[in-house]
């Protein structure tokens, strides 16, 4: 149908990073509010390794967006958060300029400037700095040369560089998206439903970008109510209830059903061949 093999299965060219991985990003004991001071993220605690994905499941809800907000520098919170052993701080382009990557759930509104165009939303990071610019002064011919190549990279279907964003497909925004976010070589990488109303195509090329920052040494937080995506693509996988975080598990000893039971609320120690550890693992249905 896309005039190419794809292959929805695990699409790692290395194996997955093992224990003594250094660790990446280091979460701990994470609290935010919400609407009427409502606690939304409740000490929520976690490790991500390099080269690691971590999946995160949950129904809509129970802290998952507000999770990322608060890792991509959009709300505030209380608790300690390093990324290579140095404290996480900072507003949204201060963490982008830590290393941290952001792909969010609405991406036409969130991800993108609607009304700019192709060349302006590649540029929205770094319109202001060499060689695209330098303060207020632009570089329109520098500018549109990159885009042309991070659409030529990314196979961005677009009538042209100055066509506006909100004239492209769902899944030709999401390309675009990428293309900006991981020009940079993040070290951590935000990923909230990025395949959602994705196209078989497009779906196997988003998976193949993240996969593949993973393997140069980055490590991808995955927020997806796909419970096959994340069985497919992540290491490990811990599911939000009710603003915390249960697990995270190895993705090889959970299947759909466990998953499916502990976004209920099931105690994990409650579920078919759970093993009585302090961390929880082995919940396999």
């Amino acid at each position: 149908m896309v005039g190419r093999s794809v292959d929805f299965a695990r699409k790692r060219t290395t194996g997955a990073p093992p224990e003594t991985a250094p660790t990446l990003l280091s979460v701990q004991g994470l609290r935010a509010a919400g609407a009427r001071g409502l606690e939304v993220l409740r000490g929520v605690s976690f490790e991500l390794r390099a080269g690691e994905v971590l999946g995160v499941a949950g129904i809509a809800g129970n802290g998952q967006s507000e999770l990322v907000e608060v890792l991509a520098g959009l709300r505030d919170a209380a608790g300690h958060v390093t990324l290579d052993g140095q404290p996480l701080t900072g507003d949204a382009a201060q963490r982008f300029q830590a290393g941290v990557a952001h792909i969010p759930e609405d991406r036409l509104h969130s991800g993108t400037v609607p009304t700019m165009t192709v060349s302006e939303n590649l540029a929205l990071r770094d319109y202001d700095r060499p060689p695209l610019g330098r303060g207020l002064a632009r570089d329109l011919r520098a500018t549109d040369e990159r885009a042309r190549r991070e659409v030529e990279a990314y196979a961005v279907a677009t009538p042209g560089l100055h066509t506006p964003v909100r004239l492209l497909s769902g899944g030709n925004i999401q390309k675009l998206i990428l293309a900006r976010e991981l020009a940079g070589q993040p070290r951590l990488i935000l990923a909230v439903h990025p395949t959602y109303g994705l196209d078989i195509g497009a779906t196997d090329q988003v998976h193949r970008a993240l996969l593949s920052r993973t393997e140069q040494g980055a490590g991808v937080l995955l927020v997806s109510e796909d419970l096959d995506e994340l069985l497919s693509l992540s290491d490990r996988v811990g599911v939000m209830v009710g603003g915390q975080l249960r697990g995270p598990y190895p993705a090889a000893e959970v299947s759909r059903e466990s998953l499916g039971l502990l976004m209920g609320g099931a105690h994990p120690h409650s579920l078919p061949g759970a093993q009585q550890s302090g961390n929880e693992q082995g919940v396999g249905a």
